[in-house]
């Protein structure tokens, strides 16, 4: 957790496109966050040019949409918000008005990864999640412990 859904519709991304948002989003989510890399998700679903609408009109849109787990402050969300923009415009540079970014969060208790319950997003809480993920999986996670 999180993950990252990029919709796009009348915006061909090419594949380093696609491999640089996922880099950068990566990285600027743990920048923001302190979550580890190893968790953050991204999925690229392109939608022919007819099949997203904004105000009942077909026009070309890029929607980001971050479900990420609660718990952490407004502040962090809207710098969160507005670094992932700022990475899409640097890396495909659409309008303003044909990108969305969306951040929403759910508790960490509805969440399951790797097969444990996540942890509140806070220091011990993870520590001890992540001490339990790296018994699971020798060696893996060792460095996020």
């Amino acid at each position: 957790m999180p993950v990252y859904q990029v919709v796009t519709s009348g915006v061909e991304l090419t594949e380093e496109q696609r491999d640089a948002l996922a880099t950068r989003f990566t990285d600027t989510h743990h920048e923001v966050t302190g979550a580890p890399d190893p968790f953050v998700r991204i999925v690229f679903q392109p939608l022919p040019l007819g099949l997203m609408y904004t105000a009942g009109r077909v026009e070309p849109s890029l929607i980001l949409s971050a479900g990420c787990r609660g718990g952490r402050s407004e502040q962090t969300r809207h710098e969160l918000m507005t670094k992932l923009y700022e990475v899409i415009q640097d890396v495909v540079g659409l309008p303003a008005d044909q990108v969305v970014v969306v951040v929403s969060d759910t508790p960490s208790s509805w969440i399951i990864e790797a097969g444990m319950v996540l942890p509140e997003p806070t220091h011990d809480a993870e520590a001890l999640w992540m001490k339990k993920l790296d018994e699971m999986f020798p060696g893996k996670y060792q460095q996020y412990v």
